[in-house]
């Protein structure tokens, strides 16, 4: 939902904690470019309001008597659709719980337990930031350039070339804001059987890949599961690389290895997708296909140069389904995406490329 220049962002925020709504109310009290509209302690009390407060995004405690977070979240995405952070501490064996919530249209989440409850400006500076994402406003430090226009779509979707039959030996998927139920979606198109494995990195804090793991593995046919290091890639099998390590892929002689690992430390997110990328290309080469999804930064986009560098597919979702553009508009800038799709056509288009064996030409876009 984008806002208009002055336009202060509208904040309902819901937590059964009298504590933890003063705190989220202190927080964000003090920037001028948002107001909380209303503070309510059950979902009962916010839908009571909803249309009153007409909220721009909503901050969601999952852990709440009486109709509970999921029940509020139905109830607010059947009504009045909204942008929906979870605030909750959810991790480990709750996890599954939120993990549920970002499927059924929860926006993004923050896990309060790694936040200290007496010092919350950490707390307090991630709140801000993943509001202005969900709400497609850019902080005056985090505004994306250059933006995109007609003419990334125009010369990614030119001259794409011919069938060449077995073309690909792996698809590697990097996703952050909004990825989940787009990742789920893009999954199921590719069907019951795919001939090569699928290597996925998420964003997510550590103590929730494995319930997303767990949870696709429930819905879809593929099978699915946390990556392990040295773990052979089968095809048919969808890995997901584990929040806290980052996940390489290597070749020995004719099969393809995960390797898992904490290093570099440095990066903002771990695991990367840069490095999942990276490695890829260096595995095989021309023979991967890389999709890039939504998300907020540039986590990705030198890894799809790198992809298509060496002749491998890239592929990034187009910006009206995008939660948060970041990623794909980074890579479209750089000039490493082959192809522009939705998330309706994505899955279909790769299993098109596995079946019939498309392989690019390979570009040499300039790192800037």
């Amino acid at each position: 939902m984008s806002q208009e220049s002055g336009q202060r962002i509208r904040v309902a925020v819901v937590d059964d904690s009298t504590f933890i709504r003063k705190a989220i109310l202190r927080m964000l009290a003090d920037d001028p470019l948002l107001e909380v509209v209303g503070s309510a302690g059950s979902g009962e009390e916010l839908l009571t309001h909803l249309d009153a407060w007409r909220p721009d995004v909503i901050t969601l405690d999952l852990d709440m008597p009486g109709m509970g977070g999921l029940a509020t979240l139905d109830r607010i995405m059947a009504r009045r659709p909204t942008p929906v952070i979870i605030l909750s501490t959810h991790s480990g064996k709750g996890a599954p719980l939120t993990i549920e919530a970002l499927h059924r249209g929860a926006t993004d989440f923050i896990d309060k337990q790694q936040y200290s409850l007496v010092d919350f400006e950490a707390l307090r500076s991630v709140l801000i930031e993943r509001i202005f994402q969900v709400t497609d406003k850019a902080l005056p430090t985090q505004a994306e350039s250059p933006d995109n226009d007609a003419s990334h779509e125009i010369e990614a979707a030119a001259g794409l070339p011919e069938p060449v039959p077995g073309a690909y030996d792996l698809i590697v998927i990097g996703a952050s804001t909004g990825g989940p139920p787009t990742l789920q979606k893009i999954l199921e198109d590719l069907g019951e059987s795919i001939s090569v494995p699928v290597v996925v990195v998420q964003h997510m804090p550590v103590g929730f890949t494995f319930a997303f793991a767990e949870r696709l593995n429930a819905y879809l046919p593929l099978q699915v599961g946390e990556a392990h290091t040295q773990e052979r890639l089968l095809p048919d099998t969808v890995y997901i690389a584990p929040a806290g390590s980052h996940l390489r892929i290597r070749r020995h002689e004719d099969e393809l290895i995960a390797e898992t690992s904490a290093f570099p430390k440095d990066l903002v997110h771990v695991p990367s997708i840069d490095v999942l990328f990276e490695s890829a290309a260096e595995a095989v080469g021309r023979r991967a296909i890389g999709a890039l999804l939504t998300g907020m930064g540039r986590d990705g986009a030198k890894g799809m140069v790198a992809l298509q560098y060496r002749g491998g597919y890239t592929l990034c979702q187009d910006e009206a389904s995008c939660v948060v553009f970041g990623m794909p508009r980074a890579a479209l800038a750089l000039g490493a995406v082959t192809e522009i799709a939705a998330p309706d056509f994505m899955g279909k288009r790769i299993k098109q490329l596995i079946e019939s064996g498309v392989r690019g030409p390979g570009k040499h876009p300039s790192v800037r």
